[in-house]
């Protein structure tokens, strides 16, 4: 199974829905169709975010969601990759990996200096395809957040 990465159009939406509740689910968060199409829908039409699907067989397969910022220290553009996921049936076919490659073409064509990401700790095989597409663990800075409860 070969996937094609290409920008999600509006004859995705409910494939692209269906695996972004996925995804969620995986981080157990459950949220309501609508909700998820809401979201999906404002990132993109705001321009907000770069929502790229892969497809294989006629179908999509997975998505990767990033989203182009600023970085002040190095007063440069730069890429968050917030969201990746690929079916499980389509794990280990390359679609994880054409999905972060091609993250990262569109990042540079975009003028930014890098793209950062953050997984769990024990996703130890999504650690794997990160490295071996060159990201390295950050060694210069913790990163903190700060939860409001909104």
């Amino acid at each position: 199974m070969s996937a094609d990465v290409r920008p999600a159009t509006d004859d995705d939406v409910d494939a692209v829905v269906d695996l972004f509740r996925q995804y969620l689910r995986f981080y157990d968060q459950e949220v309501p169709d609508a909700e998820a199409r809401a979201y999906l829908t404002a990132r993109r039409d705001a321009g907000d975010s770069v929502l790229l699907v892969a497809e294989a067989d006629g179908g999509l397969v997975g998505f990767a969601q990033s989203y182009p910022t600023w970085s002040s220290v190095s007063l440069s553009r730069s890429w968050v990759l917030n969201d990746l996921f690929v079916t499980p049936a389509a794990r280990g076919t390359g679609a994880a990996r054409a999905l972060v490659q091609d993250t990262c073409r569109r990042a540079k064509e975009d003028g930014a200096i890098r793209v950062s990401l953050a997984t769990a700790w024990d996703n130890v095989a999504a650690q794997g395809l990160y490295e071996s597409e060159g990201f390295v663990r950050d060694q210069h800075f913790h990163h903190y957040m700060y939860v409001t409860g909104a």
